[in-house]
């Protein structure tokens, strides 16, 4: 059976981050079904619309083809993907420019099989570092707690952690223990509130919506958490499905829907957090509706 290798206490080699020319963001939750890639790939799109100078570089680290679907200019098939990335050592072979100006990663289906060969949580972080990047490199990884999502975490400077409901606030709490375990700040993962259906309501209890509910265990918890929430849209899910086996941001797909306003509101928080600032901010920024996104139902 593979042992993993883990940080020891007092012995992360947790350079100064601030040296980096890079920040990196990773989206994760050890549940399925609560967004992780919707919000991984928008956030990568409104982040490089609020900043049109910043470079973006996303990767994923399952076997989905969804950044493909988003980000790609062709349908041709690449030699190098994430799965020789990780395999060499070499991150700057894979890149690839894609849509709305966004570098990418290309999938593939062998990215599960390198769970039986890393053991090293440290193993993205030294190819990150080995690659000549700056920016931001934006991380979705698959629903599990195991060798490559420990990866993304410890190369974050953030990790968003996805909720939706109670099974996967427990499960939250498995990324915290490892920072903790770790010896790291649990203010390097955030909760994220994901795909919430406000429509749920309960009439004997003080938080009288799910919102509500979530948000007060969130706190009695103790762990940080965003201001910005993103609603349940269908709207949103049908940029996923459709005949043209694309997938479309919420940027150019439903600029002006209630989850596009949160989701730029998401993404101004995620870069106000990634200080020191990694760009100036451009002048130019997605239009959105006015209003914070707390206050929408």
């Amino acid at each position: 059976m593979l042992i993993e290798a883990h940080p020891a206490a007092g012995d992360h080699r947790d350079r100064d981050r601030s040296q980096r020319p890079f920040r990196v963001v990773t989206v994760a939750s050890n549940k399925g079904g609560v967004g992780k890639t919707t919000v991984a790939t928008n956030l990568a799109v409104y982040l490089r619309a609020l900043h049109e100078s910043l470079p973006i570089l996303i990767l994923g680290l399952d076997e989905q083809n969804t950044l493909d679907r988003m980000f790609a200019l062709d349908r041709a098939t690449y030699p190098h993907t994430i799965a020789t990335a990780l395999r060499t050592g070499d991150l700057a072979a894979a890149v690839r420019l894609g849509q709305y100006g966004i570098h990418y990663v290309p999938s593939s289906p062998e990215v599960t099989e390198l769970k039986r060969e890393i053991d090293d949580p440290r193993h993205l972080q030294r190819i990150l570092l080995a690659t000549d990047r700056s920016g931001i490199v934006i991380i979705d990884t698959k629903a599990d707690v195991e060798i490559l999502t420990r990866n993304a975490i410890l190369a974050s400077d953030l990790t968003l952690v996805l909720v939706t409901d109670h099974a996967s606030l427990i499960e939250a709490q498995r990324i915290f223990e490892l920072l903790n375990k770790w010896h790291l700040p649990r203010e390097r993962a955030r909760i994220l509130l994901s795909m919430v259906d406000r429509r749920i309501k309960y009439r004997d209890a003080e938080s009288q919506d799910v919102l509500g509910l979530l948000i007060s265990e969130i706190r009695s918890l103790g762990y940080p958490l965003f201001e910005s929430f993103l609603s349940r849209s269908a709207k949103v899910e049908s940029l996923l499905t459709n005949p043209e086996r694309r997938a479309f941001s919420i940027l150019h797909g439903a600029p002006n829907s209630l989850v596009g306003l949160q989701m730029r509101h998401l993404a101004e928080d995620v870069m106000a957090m990634l200080t020191p600032a990694t760009t100036s901010p451009s002048t130019s920024a997605p239009e959105a509706p006015a209003g914070r996104g707390w206050s929408a139902a």
